[in-house]
């Protein structure tokens, strides 16, 4: 059989579905017993400045402790001066006593504690106010000083990714040797290390699935398939999946979407005359056949890429280059992959796959979080894999999203990405599992286009980021609304919340039952989620874990985002500063006012 049939295939490994150990209970019953819900404010009553509500439980030392940080993250001499600042305590001080002040104030306010278990004693405080928690395993490399040192030797899958020199941003390098401030990254980058390493991560994001299971409500875990392999793989299947898709247009002669039963084998031919290859007329039949099961005498690029192995790509992708022109990829690297490779992609898989499988049996929603834009088509493809076999409808006995894949509005395909991917759940029969952010890669995707001499797949600006933002918040509501779809909705944008509001209200989605749920971070944006969570919305807090020198990288990028949205953080800081003055004068708290109360009366 010709080599393009071998890459035709399941597309990532499947997982038998365990029985649920912990079933949601019905969304009613279940938010408004753990609060959510329980007693909904009037909508007149709905605000995001009741510093009192928002803040009750909290010390006042705890809050004292909160606005230092938040006025810490919001001083642009202190954010571009705190990776220095860091490194010369430990070297001066030593790590404990440097590391134990971060312990203290950082740290306790951005980190939930050193492991799964510890999220526990933060839950008490969010679920009191309604709020869940998405478990999120947050130990990395210390790349203070890993992102300095040179990249780790590159396979066959790498080579030619470095090239140029430590300022090239590549799978291997994604920071291209700057530093965490300079990079001006707002989200995790693993590299590759050894096998060993990847275990460890698994093992990690495996106790964080088993921990939110037992929380109370809806568990969520978040895990990146970065952290499972090495990403230069990932970022090979990726080039070659858009290979192929150029495959495709090759075969879509006439440019209608579709192709046809004659054009497929008309192209066939050409391709197999141009290899030097033959197959007989029965071969071709039965290879068309299997890309059209429905019988319809043609398909288009939904059924197409549901049928690719990913493992086979690179083949597929080497038996094609005499038609692509080209026996490497735009990089210069070579398609085909090693025996070492292949070993390590299949123990990628592998990974994914005991993570997915514990996710189905505790019950718990699995979160594929973004990544970089040039490895995107390869973890699109998995997660869309992942989805079909997973995310049944409920009608149809299923549990809904289980597994969620992330939608980055920065990027200028979002939308049409979006709708395609939404058309192909509806097709296929699952439920579109969807987690909505603004991006978090802006400067490490603009400089690699640069480098590459192509154009930005991010927008240029803000606004049109927001537009698109917008525009897929509006698609997937109503994907929502007729139960083809699930969202998370991440932002600490008070805007882009009140529009999200703004929206179920006009289409009749009910906070207590409708599948929206809205996600920020812990230590940022509280007046947003206690608020939600006050009223009833399904609101949770990625809570990340780890020890404390292992999340430095983590910390610093929060230290970072919260410059770059001042505005949020003075808000923050703002109602803390409220909150703390109401507190001075009110006798229930302060020393100072029962005195003065005392005096008076």
């Amino acid at each position: 059989m010709a080599a393009p049939m071998r890459a035709l295939g399941s597309g990532v490994p499947r997982v038998a579905r365990a029985g649920v150990a912990r079933g949601p209970a019905p969304l009613n019953s279940f938010w408004r017993s753990y609060g959510w819900g329980a007693e909904k404010t009037k909508e007149s009553q709905f605000t995001f400045d009741d510093h009192q509500a928002i803040f009750e439980g909290r010390t006042t030392p705890d809050l004292l402790k909160s606005l230092l940080v938040l006025r810490l993250c919001s001083t642009p001499s202190f954010v571009a001066s705190a990776e220095g600042l860091l490194a010369n305590a430990r070297r001066v001080m030593g790590d404990s006593t440097a590391l134990s002040f971060v312990r203290t104030t950082f740290y306790q306010h951005f980190v939930a504690g050193k492991d799964s278990g510890d999220v526990w004693g933060r839950m008490n405080t969010l679920r009191a106010n309604g709020v869940g928690a998405i478990l999120d395993y947050a130990e990395e490399e210390d790349l203070l000083t890993a992102c300095k040192q040179p990249a780790p030797p590159a396979t066959k899958a790498s080579a030619g990714a470095a090239a140029g020199g430590a300022a090239q941003v590549s799978a291997r390098d994604p920071l291209g040797g700057e530093s965490l401030i300079e990079s001006g990254v707002a989200a995790r980058t693993y590299t590759f290390q050894d096998d060993a390493t990847c275990e460890l991560r698994t093992q990690a994001f495996l106790a964080a699935i088993d921990t939110a299971a037992t929380l109370p409500g809806q568990g969520f875990a978040a895990i990146k398939l970065t952290a499972l392999g090495d990403p230069a793989l990932l970022e090979l299947l990726a080039s070659a999946l858009d290979a192929v898709k150029a495959l495709f247009r090759r075969y879509d002669s006439n440019g209608d979407g579709f192709v046809t039963r004659q054009g497929f084998l008309e192209a066939f031919e050409r391709i197999e005359k141009a290899q030097g290859r033959s197959s007989t007329g029965a071969e071709r039949n039965e290879m068309w056949a299997w890309l059209d099961p429905a019988g319809d005498g043609r398909v288009d690029y939904v059924t197409w890429a549901s049928r690719l192995d990913l493992r086979r790509l690179p083949d597929m992708a080497a038996s094609l280059r005499q038609e692509l022109e080209s026996q490497t990829d735009a990089r210069g690297r070579q398609w085909e992959m090693s025996a070492e490779e292949l070993r390590q992609l299949e123990a990628l898989f592998g990974r994914l796959q005991r993570l997915v499988a514990q996710a189905v049996k505790k019950g718990v929603k699995l979160m594929i979080d973004a990544e970089q834009s040039h490895l995107r088509p390869a973890i699109d493809h998995i997660g869309r894999e992942l989805m079909r076999e997973h995310n049944k409808p409920v009608s149809a006995g299923g549990e809904g999203a289980v597994i969620f894949m992330s939608y980055q509005s920065y990027l200028r395909d979002v939308e049409l990405r979006l709708q395609r991917d939404l058309e192909r759940a509806e097709r296929q029969g699952y439920v579109l599992g969807a987690k909505l952010v603004r991006g978090a890669y802006l400067h490490l995707e603009r400089r690699r286009a640069a480098q590459a001499g192509t154009a930005s797949p991010v927008w240029d600006h803000m606004r049109e980021t927001t537009a698109a933002f917008d525009g897929c918040l509006d698609t997937l509501l109503r994907g929502v609304q007729a139960g083809r779809a699930e969202l998370m909705v991440g932002t600490h944008n008070r805007s882009s919340v009140e529009g999200v509001i703004e929206r179920m209200n006009k289409l009749g989605l009910e906070p207590e039952e409708a599948h929206v749920y809205f996600g920020q971070l812990l230590g940022m944006a509280d007046n947003i989620s206690f608020t939600l969570g006050q009223h009833g919305y399904k609101v949770f807090k990625y809570c990340p874990y780890g020890q404390v020198d292992k999340v430095i990288p983590y910390l610093m990028r929060r230290i970072n985002e919260a410059q770059y949205t001042r505005k949020g953080g003075k808000e923050d800081a703002a109602l803390l500063l409220e909150e703390l003055m109401r507190r001075l004068r009110d006798p229930a708290h302060s020393p100072i006012a029962r005195i003065f109360s005392t005096a008076s009366s």
